[in-house]
């Protein structure tokens, strides 16, 4: 068939614009599916224990939406360790390595494989690309999920060992509790070398915080801040005019490690999450949440003023198996918990006594009804108090948690898959089902390091 040319032209015009078209509805696609600038920063951020059930918790204590809930980003992370013996429920230890490195190992690994043999962590790669690099924590900064990312050790219980490891390691920003491994004996720590770290910390340049107004004050290349010989308190204990939050505490941190030309690398772990939901303490634990919610919030804010970071929320491993509702009732009563003042590990287990529980759980939690199997519980537990002096902790929190009807499977850690979210560079990337190992490799393609 012939076709004059006035035709032909005609069709060319018909199939451009059809082209065109095609391409314009295309477009949006092409655009999401562009490689995002490597990150200049990443804020990876770890609620010790914390799964659906604690953000689920949270939410309705807050009356409203978290932070988390505000991720565009949402996935799932499998956390089983690589554990000749518990093959499917990790520690923290494993699972902070994991994250942390990479690499699978065994329960109480810190940063070694399972032949114990150490491997690099993200934030020593961070270091070799002239990042500067900060971990804060509610925990002992010596404590399995910080230390992960500065030390190797085989052993997560070698605290001494590990916190001249994490100094060695020229880490620019340490915060959170733990000074008894800094100090010797006779001045009131855990070290038995009479090794002083903190004096040795100043000689290498850190300058050296413990107060609230001393972190509000403090500024600097290198700062280790230590508020407490243990772990933090849990927030519903903490005073907030003496300690920091774990929020003040990741501002700072921020404000520190931005100053940095190249960039930076921070972990920040609300790590007494998974403490309270070993010992079933729902009100403890709901605060907890919120206290990490808020160091969510900085982040997420510091990020949403650019788009050079990275911000990851996720969890190490889930911890009790919390449920809203359980005990076989379709039910939630938050209300019974309501009144509680205090951590019933920290402060309520240790006022109780066989003559004057009832008085303190009207004082401190709120219950003045306590049933006959309530009473009998309580007592049981002054019984056995001597052997296991979290007994009368334990007992007393799970009376809450029944009348609130707060299910817990476990008083340990579970192989539940956890959350993460992302925000900032390569965030999509963050939106499926993920092992924990490739946190790590997401990290370091978002800043575009080779692994």
């Amino acid at each position: 068939m012939r076709f004059s040319a006035k035709r032909s032209v005609g069709l060319l015009v018909i199939l451009l614009t059809v082209v065109s078209l095609t391409l314009t509805a295309v477009l949006p696609a092409v655009q999401a599916a562009t490689p995002s600038a490597p990150a200049k920063n990443v804020i990876l951020l770890i609620g010790d224990g914390m799964g659906y059930g604690h953000m689920t918790l949270g939410r309705i204590v807050k009356g409203g939406a978290l932070t988390m809930d505000s991720f565009t980003y949402n996935g799932t992370v499998s956390t089983y360790p690589n554990d000749p013996v518990e093959k499917w429920v990790t520690d923290s230890a494993a699972a902070a390595t994991a994250i942390a490195t990479g690499v699978k190992t065994y329960n109480a690994a810190i940063s070694v494989d399972v032949n114990k043999q150490p491997v690099k962590t993200i934030l020593e790669t961070a270091q070799e690309k002239g990042k500067a690099t900060g971990l804060v924590t509610t925990t002992r900064i010596t404590h399995a999920t910080p230390a992960a990312f500065a030390a190797h050790n085989a052993d997560r219980d070698a605290e001494n060992e590990i916190a001249v490891d994490m100094l060695n390691h020229k880490v620019n920003v340490l915060f959170g509790g733990g000074k008894r491994h800094f100090l010797p004996k006779d001045l009131g720590g855990k070290r038995e070398d009479g090794k002083n770290l903190i004096e040795e910390a100043k000689k290498m340049g850190y300058k050296f915080i413990e107060t609230k107004e001393d972190l509000q004050k403090v500024s600097g290349d290198k700062v280790l801040g230590l508020f407490k010989s243990s772990h933090l308190s849990y927030e519903i204990d903490r005073d907030p005019a003496k300690e920091p939050s774990l929020a003040e505490m990741t501002k700072k941190a921020i404000e520190l490690l931005s100053k940095d030309k190249d960039g930076f690398f921070l972990m920040v772990e609300g790590g007494r999450i998974d403490h309270a939901s070993h010992g079933h303490d729902t009100a403890t634990v709901a605060k907890d949440v919120l206290a990490f919610d808020e160091a969510v919030k900085v982040a997420l804010d510091y990020a949403k003023n650019r788009k050079d970071t990275l911000v990851i929320v996720t969890a190490d491993h889930e911890t009790g198996g919390l449920s809203i509702g359980g005990y076989g009732e379709y039910n939630f009563n938050p209300a019974a918990f309501k009144g509680q003042k205090n951590s019933f590990e920290d402060v309520i287990a240790a006022k109780l006594t066989a003559d004057n529980y009832k008085d303190i759980f009207a004082e401190y939690v709120g219950i003045n009804d306590l049933t006959l199997d309530e009473r009998i519980t309580l007592l049981s537990a002054f019984k056995v108090k001597e052997t296991n002096p979290y007994a009368a902790a334990n007992a007393a929190a799970d009376i809450v948690s029944r009348r609130a009807y707060a299910g817990w499977t476990s008083g340990g850690h579970t192989g539940n898959d956890v959350p993460v979210m992302a925000y900032g560079p390569y965030a999509e990337e963050f939106a499926k089902h993920l092992d924990n190992t490739d946190l790590n490799k997401l990290m370091y393609k978002a800043y575009g390091f080779q692994k």
